[in-house]
C-alpha cells in the first residue's frame, strides 16, 4: 500500500512542476534555516566537549561589593488646627547602598574561600588574563591566554589529541608547560598532531614546553575561549597577591548531580552573607553573583543580574520568533497543498465510489505530503551541510563553529516529519470528508 502511495505521490508531484518547486523552495529554505539554527544552538548551548558536565555547573563570575549607609529621611505633614497652619514633623532612618562595585575575584580570595564548599565535588578557577605573545623563527604570535588550576580538566572534559593536562604539581610548582588547542598549534607550529608534545615555546619572554594538545571547543566561552592554557601560579605574581578580594579570576563549580546545583549556589549564598570584610575595605558587604550554565549564557548577552528574568528575556522572544519563522511559510505550504488536492476532488470521488473510506483519503495525502516535505528536506539538508562546511572552513562565526552533529541530524528528521504533517493535515481532513457524489458531478 505505502508503495503505491509513494509512487502516486511521486506522480502528482511531476503534474505541476511549478507548484511542485515552489513548494519544495518553501520547504528546504526553511528547513535550511532551521538546521542551522539548531546547529548554532547545539553548538552553543548543548552538551558537547568540553560542556560534557553543563547540567551539573553552578559558574561564579562576579563578586559585588556594596557600602550601606543611613539614609534621614524628613517629611514634613501639614494640617489646620482653629484655622491656623499646623505642621507636623517627622524623621525616619533607613538603609541605603551608596556605593556598589563588580569585579571579578582575586585569587587570593578564591584560594582561601571557595576550595573546600561542602556541596562541590569539583571545582575550577581561572583567569582569562590578556593576550600573551609568542614568538618563532621571527614570527609574532597573538594568542588568547587561560592561568587555570589543575582542576579545571576535571570540571571541563576536554577533548585530547595527544599528551596529557598539566597537574597539581605543575600548578604548585609554576611549571612552565601549556596546553594548546589544535587551532593554536596548527598556527605557531604549522601542525597539530602528536609531534607537537614537548615542543618548546617562546611565550612572552618564558620558555614553555607543550604538555598538551586538545581539539578547540565549538563555541567560543569565556569559560574555555582560550587558545593556551597555563598552571595558575605563571600568571604575573603581582595578579596573584595585589589584592585581598578583586582580581581576574573566577570560579566554577561542579555539582555531584544537576539537583544538587541548588545546594551549592545555597552555600555560596551563605558565604557571602558570613563574610568579614577586611578592616580597611570601603565596602561593607558583598555578594558572589553565581547561575547555573544556561542562566549565565543568557546573564552574559544581556547583561542582566538576575539570571531567571535573563533566561525569559532571551528564550521567550526566540521562542516567538522561530515560532513565526516557522508558521509564514507553513501556513503557505497549507494553501498550496490545498490548493493542489482540490484539483484532485474527482479522484477521491471515484476512490470513494470502489469502497475507499475517509481513513484511506486522509492517509493517503499525508504520506504523499511527507514525501513531498522529505524530498524539501533533503535539500535543505545538503544546503545547509554545505554552508555549514563554508562557514566553519573560513571561520566566519567567531563566537562558534556549527556543527551537525548526531543530534543536529536527529533533530533535523523530528521537524522534517513535524514540518510534513501539520502542512499536510488539514488539506487532507478535508478532502477525505469530500462528498461521494459532488465529487462525481
Amino acid at each position: 500500500m505505502f508503495k503505491n502511495y509513494f509512487l502516486l505521490a511521486l506522480k502528482v508531484l511531476k503534474r505541476k512542476p511549478f507548484y511542485t518547486f515552489i513548494s519544495l523552495f518553501g520547504i528546504s529554505f526553511t528547513l535550511m534555516i532551521l538546521m542551522l539554527l539548531t546547529s548554532l544552538f547545539d553548538a552553543t548551548l548543548g552538551d558537547n566537549k568540553p560542556l560534557g558536565n553543563r547540567d551539573r555547573l553552578v559558574i561564579l563570575t562576579t563578586m559585588e561589593r556594596t557600602r550601606t549607609e543611613i539614609d534621614t529621611i524628613l517629611s514634613i505633614d501639614t494640617s489646620m488646627v482653629n484655622n491656623l497652619a499646623v505642621y507636623d514633623t517627622t524623621i525616619t532612618f533607613e538603609d541605603d547602598v551608596v556605593s556598589t562595585s563588580n569585579n571579578s575575584m582575586s585569587y587570593k580570595f578564591v584560594d582561601k574561600n571557595l576550595r573546600d564548599l561542602k556541596e562541590v565535588s569539583d571545582y575550577a578557577f581561572f583567569d582569562p588574563g590578556p593576550q600573551v605573545d609568542g614568538y618563532l623563527e621571527g614570527r609574532k604570535f597573538s594568542f588568547d591566554a587561560y592561568y587555570t588550576t589543575a582542576s579545571y580538566w576535571e570540571v571541563f572534559d576536554f577533548d585530547f589529541i595527544a599528551g596529557s593536562p598539566f597537574n597539581i604539581e605543575d600548578e604548585k610548582s609554576a611549571n612552565k608547560v601549556v596546553v594548546l588547542t589544535d587551532k593554536a598549534a596548527k598556527e605557531y607550529f604549522g601542525v597539530a598532531d602528536a609531534s607537537v608534545i614537548d615542543k618548546e615555546m617562546l611565550l612572552g619572554k618564558e620558555i614553555f614546553r607543550v604538555k598538551g594538545l586538545v581539539k578547540r571547543p565549538l563555541a567560543s566561552s569565556p569559560l574555555f575561549g582560550g587558545d593556551i592554557f597555563m598552571p595558575s601560579m605563571t600568571t604575573d605574581p603581582r595578579s596573584l597577591s595585589s589584592d585581598d578580594m578583586y582580581g581576574g579570576f573566577m570560579a566554577v563549580f561542579l555539582a555531584p548531580t544537576p539537583e544538587k546545583k541548588k545546594a551549592v549556589q545555597d552555600e555560596l549564598k551563605f558565604l557571602s552573607e558570613n563574610y568579614q570584610m577586611p578592616p580597611d575595605e570601603f565596602h561593607d558587604a558583598m555578594q558572589l553573583l553565581n547561575a547555573d550554565f544556561f542562566s549565565a549564557y543568557a546573564q552574559g548577552l544581556l547583561g542582566e543580574r538576575d539570571g531567571e528574568k535573563a533566561l525569559k528575556m532571551l528564550f521567550i522572544p526566540i521562542a516567538i520568533l522561530l515560532l513565526l519563522f516557522v508558521a509564514l511559510p507553513l501556513l503557505n505550504l497549507i494553501n498550496l497543498n490545498i490548493g493542489r488536492v482540490y484539483e484532485r476532488k474527482s479522484e477521491i470521488g471515484v476512490r470513494k465510489a470502489f469502497g475507499a473510506n475517509a481513513k484511506d483519503i486522509l492517509l493517503q495525502f499525508i504520506f504523499e505530503n511527507l514525501v513531498l516535505t522529505f524530498i524539501g528536506g533533503i535539500i535543505g539538508m545538503l544546503l545547509a551541510v554545505g554552508l555549514i562546511s563554508y562557514i566553519n572552513a573560513n571561520d566566519l562565526l567567531s563566537i562558534a563553529r556549527l556543527s551537525y552533529s548526531p543530534q543536529v541530524f536527529v533533530y533535523f528528521l523530528l521537524v522534517i516529519i513535524a514540518f510534513g504533517f501539520l502542512s499536510g493535515i488539514l488539506p487532507a481532513y478535508r478532502m477525505s470528508r469530500t462528498n461521494v457524489a459532488d465529487s462525481l458531478r
